[in-house]
């Protein structure tokens, strides 16, 4: 059955906004486990690829599905599959890039994920991030 709200000629097209609003993230004291603040009190707030920076690293500190406070898209999974472990294996290290490229390109303003490298200690994962986002190339490290 023909759609009896078009008329002879037009035809649907989705479309969907293709500009962003400039990316900000309130900046995060990730030792203490705070928000910063400026000298007046106020939060600092990154934006664009610094504040990309702070909201990957929030990203993958956060385990996927513990809290409520988040959507299910929004964290990862590496504190199940990786952390006490002692991957050193090829399939660890492609499983460890999927983990990653889940958790971050949810957000709009990252692109794409070219390179994760690792190294892993008893506890402790460090990992260097190669991005690319809406601002250009960056490369951000977290200890997860």
């Amino acid at each position: 059955m023909a759609n009896p709200f078009m008329t002879a000629g037009t035809s649907v097209v989705a479309t969907k906004s293709t500009t962003l609003p400039e990316f900000r993230e309130f900046d995060w004291d990730f030792d203490k486990k705070t928000f910063l603040y400026d000298e007046y009190g106020n939060h600092i707030i990154k934006t664009q690829n610094d504040g990309l920076k702070v909201w990957i690293k929030k990203a993958l500190l956060v385990q996927r599905y513990r809290y409520r406070a988040y959507f299910d898209d929004y964290g990862c999974e590496l504190e199940d599959k990786f952390i006490g472990k002692v991957p050193n294996d090829e399939i660890s290290d492609s499983e460890l890039f999927k983990y990653v490229c889940e958790a971050i390109l949810v957000n709009p303003y990252i692109i794409d994920v070219y390179k994760v490298s690792s190294s892993f200690n008893k506890k402790k994962i460090t990992l260097s991030i190669d991005v690319k986002t809406i601002y250009g190339d960056m490369t951000t490290s977290i200890e997860v």
